[in-house]
């Protein structure tokens, strides 16, 4: 999948200028980069570009789901097909989050990981070919955050949806992605990509800093 000619000006600044990127359907890419060169800008010019002809899901941060609504109606919500249908493909992806028994919960009835997994499990359930993933493990802790992974990839082995997933955490990004990106500079534009495989944690975090460092200037 090869999104092209993205251009992105924010007041004087121009984030990202006829930027293109490709990558390999049924995989994970994670995307790293400096704080503040573009990673999450990027991934809300991709859904724009690509929801004029396809379904998009999103993975946030925070799990963004309706307080007043059910776990399974939050995700039936993004469903279409009949009640029946909605209804047994909720209780199977909640199921497969092993938060099955829970479905006639109100989020604020589970914890914060549980929340996320249901976040998972919607993004996973709504059938978009593509899913976009904005540092969805981030505010959990190192144990919650492994087992959220867990889940993910579980699902993703599964699924083979197309993951386009931003992290700032080179151990996440080797652990959930396929292949890496790396942005930097001013405009944005890809410095370093590699299959997971073929790069080491200690190659990645230093190409990382160099081009934090060089972002700062």
């Amino acid at each position: 999948m090869t999104i092209d000619s993205i251009t992105v000006h924010y007041e004087n600044r121009s984030v990202f200028e006829n930027f293109s990127i490709s990558v390999t359907d049924g995989s994970v890419t994670a995307i790293l980069g400096p704080s503040g060169c573009g990673k999450t800008t990027l991934l809300f010019a991709i859904a724009n570009a690509l929801q004029k002809n396809i379904k998009v899901s999103f993975v946030f941060q925070e799990p963004r789901l309706i307080p007043w609504c059910t776990l399974q109606k939050n995700l039936e919500l993004t469903m279409s097909g009949s009640t029946s249908e909605k209804r047994d493909r909720s209780r199977e992806y909640l199921d497969k989050v092993h938060l099955g028994s829970s479905a006639r919960k109100l989020p604020t009835e589970i914890s914060g990981g549980e929340r996320q997994r249901v976040s998972i499990a919607r993004a996973f359930s709504c059938r978009a070919p593509v899913l976009l993933m904005d540092e969805p493990f981030q505010s959990q802790d190192t144990g919650l955050k492994d087992r959220l992974m867990e889940t993910f990839l579980q699902l993703q082995e599964i699924e083979k949806r197309t993951v386009i997933a931003v992290t700032h955490d080179v151990h996440e990004a080797k652990t959930i992605a396929n292949h890496i990106k790396i942005l930097g500079g001013k405009p944005a534009q890809l410095v370093f990509e590699s299959p997971v495989l073929d790069v080491s944690t200690d190659a990645l975090a230093s190409i990382i800093s160099e081009q934090s460092r060089l972002f700062s200037l």
